[in-house]
């Protein structure tokens, strides 16, 4: 059976037809275009005036351009700027001294700029590609280029037609590590092998538990670096051949691909979940080989045959020379000019050049179509990688629809899934709603896709009987928090005011309390929240905002808010050691926080989820406010010992706090110096100190949460999701 969208709601499209498809789908071998590099005719401009520049979209990436832009040399001024988040767009529009604009053709008409930069979000790319061409600007688009090979031969038709240039965010290419490996590996001929690999550590997703929708998203995301250098490389090599894609394997979190130009073999391998973080591409011919580390930009290889016995005896250390050598070289020389995208300048450069000088455009039409059309197929492999949701057993579905509803937000979370579960135990029936599903999860009822930061819409969350707001931004700057965190809020209250719901248990973070006064103080409830949390971190920052949107909604009589700040949440089967507490050096060794005596705040994930669950439950009993931590564990060292017990086998050096908080001041303000950029405020002590805090109404609500169990039902063990994929707002 099929859950039915909340009553009252308009009908929605559903997921894609691609993520319908069973896992065995696979592509057939297609070939593509011969391989060999051609450039378009020379176009472009050719008058001596400022070229005018324009974002669509003002994002992190939109952000690195704009600093790149300081180094680029042909004379050029920004001069407008559009993003569908207005607080997004005002922010870059401040740091480039230009206006935001509310639309694209405000944007396009007002400004009227020569080159358009396309940094929307992944899968957005063509409409305001299109807009721009067709308006008469050169375009820049950021990776993925575009969804599908149509899409690309409409883009360059227009291009073409208007005489204009279009250059995709393959910054890679541009790289020193890859133009050396190029030049030096034609010594290496007969190139009979390219590998391309590609370990990356999503920054806000958890590889083991986040739904395979994300997981997929983001590895797309990051597919073109290692596809666009493989497939330049087999332009490079291959002699004229056609290329293939020979065999395709893919799961969300791993793509192998296999592809052919003539006698060369290109092997594509991407992961979020191997370790070490890695970029790389290895060129093998009949005289050795070259490999190009994208992570320390640098080239080595020894070169050689490798066959004679003095060759497999030294190449070994004249590796490691290069390695240690050209490593520390190039760390140099990212500090001192503060490259966060090795290539995005060089890139950018030449694409403005010829921009300005009516030149080529560096990256070819024939590459650009080869990367679209094996990206293409490849995305689809992934997409068809996703199961067919399960239907829910029809005795389950009654059981559950039975229950009051309980619309949970980043259900599909870390945190998000635990509460979900203890709220299915005590008899809810729960709607996760956010922009990813897990289908599979027994105890989530129904889901409703949605981006929370935009308008999302009442019917959503209709007939709830409690909403549990645990949706946020973990990771990255302000920006993510002031969407994810913030805006979901703001959106979420907008909402239940319009759906007539009045409960809200809002999950906050005990961080959000100002730094104590002494060292002995212990915080309460009571405890004001920081005046100035934009010093303790975006986090922290986004946290006191929406914990101070939900407490004046509150007081404006629109809604009943428990608030629940729960400390570091720890989960015993995959341990890893809280921020506050330490950080990873190299291998098992870890970088601890001051010495074992001094207090931490945590509480075990399971039992943090059943404290907040059953708040919902027991609403006008539950306290308005509860730092939740778990009470038997007070310091550092009980935390480890602890760990230790778990089969934890990390070995931690403790370092004073007050010692590395004066580290991290100095080398802030070192890179800022070296890269010429204002430091900006972070009080790194008031976030690393030490804290106490009071445990009595935490220790009340998990003593409640584990004894009240006469009414909990047991796990819906049996009972599997339904497919719910409906799109709101």
């Amino acid at each position: 059976m099929r859950a039915g969208r909340p009553a009252g709601c308009p009908p929605a499209a559903g997921p894609s037809p691609s993520l319908e498809r069973g896992a065995d789908a696979t592509l057939p071998p297609r070939p593509l275009a011969p391989v060999l590099h051609t450039s378009g005719p020379m176009i472009g401009r050719r008058d001596s005036r400022p070229l005018r520049i324009a974002f669509i979209g003002a994002g992190t990436m939109a952000g690195h351009h704009l600093l790149s832009l300081r180094r680029v040399t042909t004379a050029h001024h920004v001069v407008g700027v559009h993003d569908v988040r207005d607080v997004v767009a005002q922010a870059f529009a401040r740091r480039a001294g230009v206006r935001a604009y509310a639309s694209v053709p405000a944007l396009l008409q007002e400004t009227r700029p020569d080159l358009v930069h396309i940094c929307t979000p992944a899968g957005t790319h063509f409409e305001p590609a299109q807009e721009a061409l067709v308006a008469g600007a050169h375009v820049y688009v950021e990776k993925p280029f575009v969804e599908t090979a149509q899409e690309a031969e409409t883009l360059f038709a227009l291009a073409r037609e208007r005489a204009l240039l279009i250059c995709a965010g393959h910054q890679l290419l541009r790289d020193p590590a890859f133009r050396g490996l190029i030049q030096r590996a034609a010594a290496l001929r007969p190139v009979t092998l390219v590998d391309s690999d590609f370990a990356f550590r999503p920054p806000r997703l958890d590889p083991y538990r986040s739904t395979a929708r994300a997981l997929a998203e983001q590895l797309l995301d990051v597919l073109p670096h290692p596809l666009s250098t493989l497939v330049a490389a087999l332009e490079s090599f291959g002699s004229g051949a056609v290329l293939e894609i020979v065999s395709v394997f893919a799961t969300p979190t791993v793509l192998h691909a296999l592809l052919r130009a003539g006698d060369v073999t290109g092997r594509l391998c991407i992961s979020l979940r191997a370790r070490p973080v890695a970029s790389t591409l290895t060129v093998a011919g009949a005289h050795g080989s070259l490999t190009a580390d994208f992570v320390r930009a640098i080239v080595f290889g020894a070169a050689n045959d490798g066959t004679t016995p003095i060759e497999k005896v030294i190449n070994p250390f004249v590796e490691a020379r290069q390695l240690a050598w050209r490593t520390a070289a190039s760390l140099i020389r990212r500090l001192l000019r503060g490259a966060d995208y090795p290539g995005l300048v060089e890139l950018l450069g030449d694409f403005y050049a010829a921009a300005a000088a009516g030149g080529r455009a560096p990256l070819s039409v024939d590459h650009l179509r080869r990367v679209t059309t094996v990206y293409e197929q490849l995305a689809a492999n992934v997409r068809s990688a996703f199961r067919p949701a399960r239907a829910v057993p029809a005795r389950v579905a009654e059981a559950t629809s039975s229950g009051p509803l309980a619309v949970v937000t980043g259900a599909g979370g870390f945190f998000g899934r635990a509460i979900s579960r203890e709220l299915a135990r005590r008899g809810f029936r729960v709607r996760g709603i956010g922009r990813s599903e897990r289908p599979d999860d027994p105890h989530v009822h129904e889901w409703v896709r949605a981006d929370l930061a935009e308008d999302i819409a009442p019917c959503a969350i209709a007939g709830a009987a409690v909403v549990v707001h645990a949706a946020a931004e973990t990771a990255g700057g302000f920006e993510g928090h002031e969407r994810n965190t913030v805006g979901t809020t703001r959106q979420l209250l907008r909402a239940m005011v319009a759906a007539e719901v009045r409960r809200l248990v809002y999950v906050s973070t005990i961080s959000v309390l100002r730094p104590p006064q002494a060292f002995w103080e212990r915080q309460t409830e009571q405890t004001p929240r920081a005046a100035r949390p934009e010093r303790l971190g975006p986090y922290t920052w986004g946290k006191c905002v929406a914990e101070e949107l939900v407490t004046a909604a509150q007081a404006r009589g629109e809604i009943q808010a428990r608030i629940i700040r729960p400390g570091a949440l720890i989960d015993w089967e995959q341990l890893e050691l809280p921020g506050l507490l330490g950080r990873r050096l190299f291998g098992r060794w870890q970088l601890g926080l001051g010495r074992p005596g001094l207090p931490i705040a945590v509480c075990d994930v399971g039992r943090a989820g059943a404290a907040v669950a059953w708040c919902a439950d027991q609403f006008a009993e539950a306290p308005p406010i509860v730092n939740l931590i778990d009470p038997a564990i007070r310091t550092r060292g009980q935390l480890l010992n602890l760990f230790h017990e778990h089969g934890w086998r990390g070995r931690v050096v403790w370092v004073p706090i007050s010692l590395l908080a004066g580290a991290a001041i100095l080398m802030r303000h070192l890179v800022a110096l070296i890269r010429r950029e204002p430091a900006g405020p972070l009080a790194v002590w008031s976030i690393l100190r030490p804290r106490r805090y009071d445990p009595a109404v935490a220790t009340r609500i998990l003593a409640a949460a584990s004894a009240d169990t006469a009414r909990v039902q047991p796990p819906l063990r049996a009972m599997k999701a339904a497919g719910v994929s409906r799109a709101y707002g």
